[in-house]
């Protein structure tokens, strides 16, 4: 379940970085979505890594997108910020290594790739510029 608040946090932040045209500090962003401040700036670090935004250092640094709004989708966010397996992926931890686990194992395996499939196609329906007020 982090990797939901990661992601939940990460889109919030990208959202207030969209809404400004200066730079934003993680405080100043941390204290506008309610976050953590350390926890927060380990999402900023994965979006920069990412591509979706940029950090200037120095004394009047900060973070700003690095793309429009638009051509961010909730999908490229998901995968930056993603390093868990899906909550679904556990279902496989019920089959045992018996002739009905494994058989049961292999339809699981479907199960979860089709569940994938549509989380990615939702979220790739939606951008930073669809969330903006």
């Amino acid at each position: 379940m982090a990797q939901l608040k990661r992601f939940g946090f990460g889109v919030q932040a990208l959202i207030v970085l969209a809404s400004q045209t200066e730079l934003l500090t993680s405080s100043e962003i941390a204290e506008r979505i309610h976050c953590e401040p350390t926890a927060l700036r380990k999402i900023l670090s994965q979006l920069v890594e990412g591509g979706i935004i940029e950090v200037k250092q120095g004394r009047t640094g900060g973070y700003q997108l690095a793309k429009r709004p638009e051509a961010v989708t909730l999908r490229e966010v998901y995968k930056t910020v993603h390093e868990e397996e899906p909550p679904w992926d556990r279902m496989l931890d019920t089959t045992g290594n018996h002739h009905f686990g494994k058989k049961v194992n292999e339809s699981f395996k479907q199960i979860m790739a089709d569940i994938s499939d549509q989380v990615y196609f939702v979220l790739g329906n939606y951008t930073i510029s669809d969330l903006l007020d």
